[in-house]
């Protein structure tokens, strides 16, 4: 008996909608699939080869890499949310982000188009791709153009953290990431250079902090 319309079902499509924090998660992954990587060249039974341990230092890197396009992303989409939204305040710092980037002209352009929101969300993102958003001090004064005026204060609170303890290790595992970026993970003042120790507990404590001030965000954002 052939269907009717009334008898065919179509499986419900679902799609997550992409968020800052979703884009996170999938580069966040990454990091963590090389500290499986390591625990699988080796086993659990017996010494590692020393050069498995770089496997701990590509997760730091990445681990940190996902945080800063977070951040990024993070900035991008509060922008657009306070400039849609006229019952939100527009900081100065804002507006003067927006006023480097976008000229009178083109804010009049902007006005009978109706495309602001492009417009700003495009400049920005282009000169987004060629800054980085690593360390607290950046972080928060980034966080502060779109309304959070302290965000490590925020973040540690809804944690129940210690904010100092908080700052100092994404800023240490921020200065580690770019040792082993730019130095390759070696102290130059040394001669011969000097190969710094890693473990696993430095990449999984990076993924952790990163991790931890990543949701925590997310979720004051849609508070």
């Amino acid at each position: 008996m052939p269907q009717t319309e009334s008898t065919v079902t179509t499986p419900a499509l679902v799609t997550k909608a992409t968020t800052p924090y979703s884009i996170f998660e999938l580069c966040v992954q990454r990091a963590r699939n090389l500290v499986k990587l390591h625990k699988a060249a080796h086993g659990k039974a017996g010494k590692p080869e020393k050069y498995t341990s770089d496997a701990h230092r590509a997760a730091i890197v990445l681990a940190v890499s996902a945080f800063d396009a977070f951040i990024c992303e993070f900035v991008l989409s509060r922008t657009r949310v306070l400039l849609a939204s006229k019952s939100h305040t527009i900081s100065p710092s804002l507006r003067d982000h927006i006023k480097r980037f976008l000229k009178e002209d083109d804010l009049l352009e902007a006005a009978r188009s109706y495309d602001l929101l492009e417009r700003v969300d495009k400049a920005m993102r282009s000169n987004f791709e060629r800054r980085s958003f690593q360390g607290t001090k950046v972080i928060s004064e980034n966080l502060q153009m779109v309304g959070y005026s302290d965000i490590f204060h925020e973040v540690a609170s809804k944690a129940k953290v210690n904010e100092d303890a908080l700052r100092a290790d994404l800023d240490r595992f921020t200065q580690r990431r770019h040792a082993i970026a730019h130095r390759g993970d070696y102290d130059l003042s040394e001669n011969p250079p000097k190969e710094r120790v890693i473990t696993k507990k430095d990449a999984e404590d990076c993924i952790k902090v990163v991790c931890l001030i990543a949701k925590h965000m997310h979720e004051l954002e849609g508070a």
